[in-house]
């Protein structure tokens, strides 16, 4: 990838550790790719988490894998395979709250938590929590030494089924009662992120090869693939006509990219658009909120992304790296 064109004082950087189920869909590869874009951010490693035992995968072993192996790709379209390090993570979900899963990405974790220097860490979480909540299990002390952003949970007060959230419950209820700093992106937040193909078709595909495989990965794979027709009888027997379930995500020529706020968020934090929380905890099961407002342990809680600005810096980076 050739030279940034502008420079970043050292003094506003910030080091980055993308956490991301990248085979899950089609929005990872927008954010790990969009984060390595970015002048701003010193990407010290990629750490691949599972996504349950889905999408044909019976075991999150192999979903831990198949992320994996989807981060390496993208890293080497963009040309920094000998610059880049793709860490394979947890293979399993936490037993309990007390006991950590080993994985070369908690490893690491932990290491760069550890290390000395200035600049801030953040840890950007795309999916289930796990690796992340196994290297605090396994290192309480890193915990004022980090910071997290969460793509996952309900929308404020009630919660309910998110992905993210749902696939390691245990997880994320760690977090929630550790001291570790946490931004949280609740689903009906990163749900803002909505493109349409027509615009990645014209300001994604035409440059380089990765352009060309991440929108055709989302529009010729996931797209076709991705559950609407059993989703839209779920949505008919929930009480939807059948012209409202149609329309609903995902609607056949548009999608969300909805882990790209992390990247938002780390060039500018959206002041105004969230509030303190005393950290909730979640049901296992339904993942709805067990609300605790008096809770000593705050979190901040978004409640809005400026998704053109997030999107048009993506555009214009794409452009200029690989056009």
């Amino acid at each position: 990838m050739k030279r940034a064109p502008y420079e970043v004082p050292a003094s506003k950087k910030i080091r980055v550790i993308i956490d991301t189920d990248c085979a899950n869909e089609a929005d990872d590869q927008y954010a790990v790719s969009h984060a390595l874009m970015t002048p701003k951010f010193d990407v010290v490693g990629i750490t691949a988490a599972h996504y349950g035992d889905r999408n044909g995968a019976t075991t999150v072993a192999a979903t831990a894998q198949r992320s994996f192996d989807e981060s390496q790709k993208i890293v080497d379209l963009m040309g920094l395979t000998d610059k880049i390090k793709v860490y394979h993570g947890c293979e399993a979900l936490l037993p309990d709250e007390n006991t950590p899963v080993d994985s070369e990405a908690t490893r690491f974790i932990i290491e760069e938590a550890m290390r000395e220097d200035d600049r801030p860490l953040f840890v950007a979480v795309l999916g289930a929590i796990t690796n992340v909540a196994s290297a605090y299990l396994m290192r309480p002390e890193i915990a004022d030494k980090f910071t997290i952003i969460w793509i996952g949970g309900g929308a404020y007060p009630e919660g309910g089924m998110e992905f993210n959230l749902n696939n390691d419950v245990t997880a994320a209820n760690v977090i929630m009662d550790s001291p570790v700093e946490l931004w949280q992106v609740p689903k009906n937040v990163y749900s803002l992120m909505k493109v349409t193909f027509a615009e990645l078709y014209e300001r994604v595909a035409p440059y380089g090869e990765l352009g060309r495989y991440i929108v055709d990965y989302m529009v010729n794979n996931v797209n076709r693939n991705h559950g609407m027709g059993n989703r839209v009888q779920q949505w008919i027997d929930a009480g939807y006509s059948p012209a409202a379930a149609r329309a609903m995500y995902p609607g056949g020529e548009s999608w969300q990219v909805g882990d790209s706020p992390v990247i938002g968020l780390m060039l500018t934090d959206h002041q105004g658009h969230y509030t303190v929380e005393g950290a909730p905890r979640f049901e296992p099961g339904t993942c709805r909120y067990l609300l605790r407002p008096g809770n000593p342990r705050k979190i901040r809680v978004y409640n809005y992304v400026d998704s053109r600005f997030i999107l048009e810096d993506f555009f214009a980076k794409i452009k200029y790296y690989f056009g």
